[in-house]
């Protein structure tokens, strides 16, 4: 059993720079959002799309069942304020 090569199942290569899973959904809604600016007036476009992106965002880097959880929770808390 002499092995000649006893290292050849490590891997030395360096890893591929890639951005978090969680940044790109982030990163593209905001491209969506800049987009729809050029095309909608700010003012309106702004305050009605801003909390939505947000919500959807915070939920695609979350999980759709974790974020649902957590809004649910949310939503109790500010009713009981």
């Amino acid at each position: 059993m002499s092995d000649t090569h006893p290292y050849n199942t490590f891997r030395f290569d360096r890893p591929t720079l890639l951005p978090s899973r969680r940044i790109i959904p982030i990163l593209v809604i905001l491209i969506l959002f800049t987009l729809l600016w050029k095309a909608v007036p700010h003012s309106a476009l702004y305050w009605l799309l801003t909390p939505l992106y947000a919500i959807l965002g915070w939920m695609a880097t979350y999980g759709w069942r974790q974020a649902l959880a957590n809004l649910i929770v949310f939503l109790n808390r500010l009713e009981q304020f």
